[in-house]
C-alpha cells in the first residue's frame, strides 16, 4: 500500500492527524504532490481547520491550476472562512475543469448564498442536483438553502429525500429536527435529535438543536403562554375568557411532558443537567416564575375590579408590572445568550455550513456548529422581518374593517365588500413581501428574531379582524373583545411602526442625494 493510499485509509476512519503526518512525509520528499496537497487539504477539513485547508488547497491549485479538486477544496475552504467572493471563483473554475462534478455546483451555490445571490445559490444547487439526483449530498445542500430562507415544506423535503438515499445521514436528520423545533412540534424535535445523539453522542449541531429545544423552545414558550394568559385573566368574569387562560399554561405543561417523553432516556439525563447547571436555562426559569407571579396579579385585580367603575390602580400597577415581566424576561434571556454565544457568527446565515467532503465522494455532512441559542434567532429574523412588514404595511388597511365593526357598527353589505377588498390587499401584500424577503433578506438580526411570535401573532390577529369583518352577521357586532383587543394593539403597533418607518426612509433618500455628487 502506498503512502497517498494509508492516509486516505486512516482519513477514511477518522484518524485525520495520522493521515496528516502520512501525507507530510510524502510532501517532504515532493512538496508539489497535487494529490496529496488534496489530501492535506481533507485532513484539516475533517477538524474544521478553514485556515491551513485553504493554504494546503492554495498550494494544489499553485502547483496544477487545472486540478478540479484543488479548486473545489479551496471555494470549500474559503466559504467556511466566510469570504465568499473568492470562494465564487474558485467555485466557478472548478465547475469549469468538472461540469459533470456535483460537488462544484454546492459549492457555488454556498459561495453565492454567502455573497447574498439567493436566486443563483437555487439554481446552483438545482444543477446539482440533476447532476447527482441519487447522491444524498445535493439534496442535503439544497435542504440547508431552503432551510435557511424559511422555506420549511421544501427544506423538509429535500432533507427526506437525503434520508432515503442514505438513512445513515445524521445532518439531514438534525435538519429535520431543526425544522420541526421552529415549526413548535416540540415532541417531533426531540425524537429526532434523539435518534442523532444515539448514534453521534458528540454531534455539535445535534446539541445545538437539543439546547434550543430545552432552553429555548420549552422556556420561551411558557414565558409567552403565561403572558397571553395574564392578558386575558382580567376578563375572566366570562367563563370563555377563564377557560382559554387556564387552557393556555395548561396546554404548555402537557406540550413540556410529551415532550420530554420523546427524549431518549441518555438525553433525558443531559437535560436535567443542562437545566441545574447552565445560566440560560436559570434565565428563562426566572423569566417562568417572574411572568407567572404577574399574570395571577392580573388576573385577581382584574376579577376584582368593578365593570361599571374606573380602572383600579392595584390593576394599572398589575398591567404595568407584566409588560415588565416580558421585557425584563426577553432582556435577560437575550443577555445571557449574548454572553454564552459570545459574536455572531460572520457569514450570512449559519445554516448555509459547510459540507464536509468526504474522500470517497459521499454525502456532506453539515460542519460542527457552537451552541448558540442565538442562532434560532437570527434564522427566525427572516420569518420575523417578513411578519413584521406584514403587520407595518397591513396595518393601513386592516385599519378600515376593524373601524366599520366597532360600536355602531356598518351594515353586513357594506362590511363584506370592504372587508373583501382589504383582503385582497393583505394577500398581496403578503406575497410581494415574501418575494422581497428572497431577493433582498436584510441582515439577520437576533433582537428581531426574538420578536418572532409576537409579529406573527400580531398579523395573525390583522387577518382575523379582516375575516371577521366580512363574515360575522349582525347579532354578533360590534366585534368581541377577543378578536377586537389583539388587533386594534397589532394595528396600532403597526401604524406606529409605519409612521417611525417613513421618516426613516425620508432622510435615507436625502442623505443618497447629497453622497450622489461626491460619489461622482
Amino acid at each position: 500500500m502506498t503512502g497517498l493510499a494509508r492516509a486516505t485509509a486512516l482519513l477514511e476512519i477518522g484518524r485525520a492527524d495520522a493521515a496528516r503526518q502520512e501525507v507530510l512525509a510524502l510532501l517532504a520528499d515532493d512538496p508539489h504532490d497535487v494529490e496529496a496537497l488534496c489530501l492535506l487539504a481533507r485532513t484539516h477539513q475533517a477538524e474544521n481547520g478553514y485556515g491551513p485547508m485553504r493554504d494546503a488547497a492554495a498550494q494544489a491549485v499553485a502547483a496544477d491550476p487545472e486540478h478540479a479538486d484543488a479548486h473545489l477544496l479551496l471555494a470549500f475552504a474559503l466559504v467556511g472562512l466566510h469570504e465568499p467572493e473568492p470562494a465564487q471563483v474558485s467555485a466557478l473554475e472548478a465547475v469549469r475543469l468538472a461540469p459533470e462534478d456535483w460537488r462544484a455546483q454546492a459549492a457555488l451555490a454556498l459561495a453565492e448564498f454567502n455573497r447574498g445571490h439567493r436566486l443563483r445559490a437555487f439554481r446552483a444547487s438545482e444543477r446539482a442536483v440533476r447532476l447527482a439526483p441519487e447522491t444524498a449530498g445535493p439534496h442535503h445542500i439544497r435542504a440547508l438553502l431552503f432551510d435557511a430562507i424559511g422555506w420549511s415544506a421544501a427544506a423538509k423535503r429535500s432533507y427526506r429525500r437525503a434520508l432515503a438515499i442514505d438513512p445513515e445521514n445524521t445532518a439531514a436528520l438534525t435538519g429535520l429536527g431543526r425544522i420541526a423545533l421552529t415549526g413548535g412540534r416540540l415532541p417531533d424535535a426531540a425524537g429526532h435529535i434523539s435518534a442523532v445523539l444515539a448514534a453521534a453522542p458528540t454531534d455539535h449541531a445535534a446539541r445545538t438543536v437539543l439546547d434550543r429545544l430545552l432552553i429555548g423552545a420549552l422556556g420561551g414558550w411558557g414565558i409567552m403562554s403565561l403572558w397571553v394568559a395574564g392578558l386575558i385573566g382580567p376578563f375572566s368574569r366570562q367563563p370563555q375568557y377563564a377557560i382559554v387562560a387556564l387552557a393556555l399554561p395548561a396546554l404548555w405543561v402537557v406540550w413540556v411532558i410529551r415532550t420530554w417523553r420523546s427524549l431518549s432516556p441518555g438525553t433525558r439525563s443531559y437535560a436535567r443537567q443542562l437545566l441545574r447547571t447552565d445560566i440560560r436555562a436559570r434565565a428563562r426559569l426566572f423569566g417562568i416564575a417572574f411572568t407567572a407571579a404577574t399574570a395571577t396579579a392580573m388576573t385577581v385585580t382584574g376579577i376584582m375590579q368593578d365593570p361599571d367603575g374606573p380602572t383600579s390602580y392595584a390593576l394599572r400597577i398589575a398591567i404595568g408590572a407584566h409588560l415588565v415581566a416580558l421585557l425584563a424576561s426577553g432582556g435577560a434571556a437575550l443577555a445571557v445568550d449574548r454572553k454564552v454565544a459570545g459574536p455572531p457568527h460572520p457569514a450570512l446565515y449559519p445554516t448555509a455550513a459547510v459540507p464536509r467532503q468526504r474522500a470517497d465522494g459521499a454525502a456532506p455532512v453539515e460542519a460542527p456548529l457552537t451552541t448558540d441559542l442565538l442562532t434560532e434567532h437570527r434564522e427566525s429574523s427572516l420569518v420575523a422581518r417578513w411578519a413584521l412588514w406584514m403587520v407595518r404595511n397591513g396595518a393601513l388597511v386592516a385599519a378600515v374593517p376593524w373601524l366599520l365593526c366597532i360600536d355602531p357598527p356598518s351594515p353586513w353589505p357594506a362590511r363584506a365588500i370592504v372587508a373583501a377588498v382589504v383582503l385582497v390587499l393583505f394577500l398581496a401584500n403578503a406575497q410581494w413581501s415574501r418575494r422581497r424577503l428572497i431577493r433582498r433578506p436584510g441582515p439577520p438580526n437576533a433582537l428581531l428574531g426574538l420578536m418572532r411570535v409576537p409579529l406573527v401573532l400580531g398579523a395573525a390577529a390583522q387577518l382575523a379582524v379582516i375575516v371577521a369583518c366580512g363574515v360575522l352577521p349582525p347579532s354578533l357586532m360590534p366585534l368581541p373583545d377577543f378578536i377586537g383587543v389583539p388587533a386594534f394593539i397589532s394595528i396600532a403597533g403597526g401604524l406606529l411602526l409605519f409612521g417611525g418607518w417613513l421618516p426613516w426612509v425620508a432622510f435615507r433618500a436625502v442623505a443618497r442625494l447629497f453622497r450622489a455628487p461626491a460619489g461622482r
